[in-house]
């Protein structure tokens, strides 16, 4: 009997260590997540505050600013209106206006994201938008054709006065098509078709785990 209940208190103790011991690594790693996630709040405001500043001159120039994503907040957006960056009525071929405006802005674009912010950014998407006139698939076309009509212009560019960043701003840019999904409503819920009829300049950001995968390993490791 004595030998059993020896047995029984035994396995308890070992369940209670391993339990503790289960509970202070939940506490660690808990404690870790926290760390890492205001480190990493940290970084990325810090970051969005760097390409606030790289792009402040040229955008308060031409009118523009720099906006944060609602829906990404790891993205900042600069939205050209339609007055800067217009196309003939639809169409995908660029006024002289919009090229006049390719040709000062993405040289500017092209040497930040791949200079000085190349550490930081980890995409450029281009992205164009139409009013909600005609059905969703001619848009969605018709906004796809626009977008990339800039890269290529952009990247003419580029090629001419930018060409030592032409292969990176190549790698990590895409152009996309949203057609009439993200339309712009005024105050009595009317759509603004105006301001609907954009492009989109998206800036992602590289994450922290990006920027440091060894460290953030290392730190998962050792919490273990």
């Amino acid at each position: 009997m004595g030998y059993g209940t020896n047995n029984s208190n035994t396995t308890a103790g070992i369940t209670d260590l391993m339990t503790s011991l289960a509970m202070i690594f939940i506490l660690l790693f808990a404690a870790l997540i926290t760390q890492t996630t205001s480190v990493a709040q940290s970084e990325l405001q810090a970051n969005k505050d760097n390409v606030g500043i790289a792009l402040r001159d040229h955008l308060e120039r031409l009118g523009l600013t720099l906006e944060a994503d609602p829906r990404d907040p790891l993205t900042l957006m600069i939205v050209v209106p339609e007055n800067l960056l217009t196309f003939e009525f639809g169409k995908s071929t660029l006024t002289p206006e919009a090229e006049r405006f390719l040709e000062e802005a993405i040289p500017f674009y092209a040497a930040a994201v791949c200079g000085t912010l190349r550490e930081k950014i980890d995409s450029l998407a281009i992205q164009g938008h139409t009013d909600d006139r005609g059905d969703d698939v001619y848009n969605l076309q018709l906004s796809q054709e626009r977008s990339l009509a800039v890269m290529v212009k952009g990247l003419e560019v580029i090629q001419a006065q930018e060409p030592s960043a032409y292969q990176c701003f190549q790698e990590m840019t895409v152009a996309a098509g949203r057609g009439r999904q993200d339309l712009i409503y005024d105050r009595y819920n009317m759509v603004n078709s105006h301001k609907s009829r954009r492009v989109v300049f998206k800036i992602r950001l590289r994450s922290t785990e990006q920027r440091h995968p060894a460290e953030q390993l290392s730190k998962i490791i050792s919490a273990i």
